[in-house]
């Protein structure tokens, strides 16, 4: 049986690892330069002024070919759950029901859990492999440009560390099991892909945030610590908006909210003659008057220090998710499969 699935796999895995392999191998071999433009540029062991360093790296990266490998590396490590349940899960099963050549294998000594559980461990190993090593490699060489811009915010950190390989693995096994249901191979392809990028983009927003503790910060509101302001002259209770900036270097700010000292949302009125077009003193006297409401400020946030306990815990519920997939799956070929 593992002679078989390798057989009929050989192609796709060959395929996969040599892109793995060849993608890793840019990564680690360009990584040395860009560890030394990031100690060229000063903010590496800098002591001083490190905010201005680090702005100022990640501006040399961008307009550099690390830039572009920074976006390509994001783009490829978004799409490679993705490819992997629609060219490796669903096809899996749901071509062989499709086209009837599952009986074949069951009408020999091979009884179909154990020919359903070398596909789904094989070409699912195969699959984590495959992600984990393009993550690893992303992860190494992306480390001085994320110390400087932070990698615990949600468009880095889902292509980082080990989440990877927990979406491989369940995007494996979903388009497994939905092949398995639909046995139609372009249709649980199609169902797959939005199965899929539907989970991803869920646990992005709605689950992440809750899997480690919150920080909460509150702290009074200062002139400096104002980064914008808005408001029309046209409004009757001249509402004002106040965007306070992120106290917290590299981390994800959940919320960052000005309130008042009773706790509600501040949305003034305004004073026209310190704010708006017909004030004299400008930004900086609107900034002022704001300072002077006894106004609080309060960011919930996850620092950059609980980047790796989210990262196990992110995997550790996607490979719960596949394992339940998986004994589906069973359950299914067991009892609905004909």
């Amino acid at each position: 049986m593992t002679w078989l699935t390798w057989r009929q796999f050989r192609t796709q895995a060959l395929i996969g690892i040599g892109l793995a392999a060849v993608v890793a191998a840019v990564f680690l071999a360009t990584r040395g330069s860009l560890l030394a433009m990031a100690r060229d540029s000063g903010y590496t062991g800098c002591t001083a002024d490190c905010d201005k360093l680090a702005s100022q790296f990640l501006r040399q990266v961008e307009g550099s070919i690390y830039g572009r490998l920074l976006f390509n590396g994001s783009v490829l490590l978004y799409l490679t759950p993705a490819l992997i349940g629609l060219f490796w899960g669903a096809p899996l099963v749901a071509r062989e029901l499709e086209t009837g050549t599952h009986r074949l294998v069951w009408n020999q000594t091979v009884s179909r859990q154990r020919w359903l559980g070398v596909k789904l461990g094989a070409i699912g190993l195969a699959s984590v492999v495959v992600a984990g090593l393009m993550s690893w490699a992303f992860t190494a060489w992306a480390s001085p440009i994320d110390r400087a811009g932070g990698w615990i915010q949600p468009e880095n950190f889902t292509v980082r560390g080990v989440v990877p390989m927990g979406y491989a693995a369940f995007a494996f096994v979903a388009g497994v099991a939905i092949g398995m249901v639909m046995r139609r191979t372009v249709a649980a392809m199609a169902v797959t892909l939005v199965v899929v990028a539907a989970a991803i983009f869920l646990s992005m927003t709605f689950l992440r945030p809750h899997l480690v503790p919150q920080t909460t910060l509150q702290g009074t509101l200062t002139a400096e610590s104002i980064g914008g302001i808005s408001l029309s002259r046209e409004d009757p209770n001249r509402v004002i908006r106040v965007e306070a900036d992120a106290p917290v270097r590299n981390a994800w700010v959940l919320s960052n909210t000005v309130i008042t000292t009773s706790g509600d949302l501040f949305r003034g009125p305004y004073d026209p003659a310190k704010c708006g077009p017909d004030a004299t003193g400008g930004r900086d006297s609107c900034a002022q008057w704001i300072a002077s409401q006894d106004l609080k400020q309060k960011v919930i946030y996850l620092g950059p220090e609980k980047f790796w306990p989210l990262q196990w815990r992110e995997l550790g519920v996607f490979l719960v998710l596949s394992a339940l997939l998986a004994i589906f799956c069973f359950w299914w070929i067991r009892r609905r499969v004909a």
